[in-house]
């Protein structure tokens, strides 16, 4: 899908001009390798402020795990968003939002990497305000 881009000023005036920049393909920018390119929909309050329920992720299976990722993971079979930290001591999943422990990951842990989150889509308005 191509879109037209348009610049728009968020300054104190207003949109003044309607300039078309370039074009884009939303495909392009959010789906590089279509076959490893999953969108999935954020649930619960736990990566917060960053990740709000009902945000669409991009999660792509392709990308390298680095530290400090936000990823989608198999837990212990729960599929779990969080951001993965490598330390000398482990593996922590840590939750965005400081009401929530890190999950330390213990041995007997069962912990599958689903994909890399790369972006999200977001209403502006809607239920995950």
């Amino acid at each position: 899908m191509e879109t037209k881009i348009l610049s728009v000023s968020c300054g104190l005036f207003g949109i003044t001009d309607d300039y078309t920049e370039s074009f884009l393909s939303l495909d392009e920018k959010f789906r590089s390798n279509k076959e490893a390119t999953f969108f999935v929909r954020a649930s619960g309050d736990s990566m917060l402020p960053e990740i709000k329920p009902n945000d669409i992720l991009i999660v792509d299976k392709s990308v390298a795990l680095f530290n400090n990722a936000i990823a989608t993971f198999y837990f212990n079979r729960r599929a779990i968003c969080k951001q993965y930290i490598k330390t000398p001591k482990g593996i922590i999943l840590r939750s965005l939002n400081s009401k929530y422990p890190d999950i330390i990951v213990k041995e007997d842990d069962e912990i599958d990497l689903f994909g890399v989150v790369t972006g999200l889509a977001r209403d502006l308005y809607g239920p995950s305000l």
